[in-house]
């Protein structure tokens, strides 16, 4: 594959360097990865490399702050799942408030003790 699609092979060797960016690059060093790993972007000539080498480079500091501080998304995508489970749960709901009552009863940590969650003895009647 390297000798006959090496377009394809060089892609695929860069995208493998930028995600090994992500995984197991120390903070410390982030910067002259992603300075390295953009130069040898911008040499491939791959066209859609050189539009993200390009974008990087726009957005660099904001990268490299998230990866020095261990920043990631994936609590708000947990958060925003479980937002849209609850609107398709309550597809029935009428209004705005009912639906972030909801979301505030389900994401809130609040706990209601029903009367049916306690054991019999502390029952009344």
């Amino acid at each position: 594959m390297r000798r006959h699609k090496w377009r394809v092979f060089r892609a695929w060797q860069l995208k493998e360097d930028l995600r090994e960016f992500y995984q197991g690059v120390h903070p410390d060093v982030a910067d002259a990865y992603l300075r390295r790993w953009c130069t040898r972007a911008a040499r491939s000539r791959i066209p859609s490399m050189v539009a993200l080498a390009r974008r990087i480079r726009r957005n660099f500091d904001g990268i490299v702050a998230a990866v020095r501080l261990g920043l990631s998304n994936s609590r708000l995508e947990g958060i925003n799942a479980r937002i849209r489970l609850i609107q398709r749960r309550g597809y029935g709901l009428t209004n705005l408030d009912s639906l972030t009552a909801m979301i505030h009863l389900c994401l809130g940590g609040i706990t209601i003790d029903l009367p049916t969650d306690r054991p019999r003895s502390e029952r009344s009647g």
